[in-house]
């Protein structure tokens, strides 16, 4: 999730609002303007990025994505170019 594009920065955002209403898919959609199943799909794929489910060490996963906030394109990796 640390890639530096659009898609995952969607990713960060969903798994984000995710987080912050307590793991709820119908209020982090609500946060984002999109259906419930659009975020319960980004947290499947944020999921299988991390290798575990977002709410094991939580406060790791939310120090990352508060860091991608802050500091960007520091920590974020620019997309593979082919």
């Amino acid at each position: 999730m640390a890639v530096d594009d659009e898609a995952h920065n969607r990713l960060r955002e969903s798994v984000s609002a995710f987080l912050d209403t307590g793991g709820s898919l119908t209020a982090a959609a609500e946060r984002l303007g999109c259906h419930k199943n659009t975020v319960q799909y980004q947290i499947r794929r944020a999921e299988q990025a991390l290798g575990r489910p977002v709410r094991e060490r939580r406060v790791d996963l939310e120090l990352a994505l508060a860091a991608s906030r802050w500091l960007g394109a520091a920590v974020l990796y620019p997309l593979p170019t082919a």
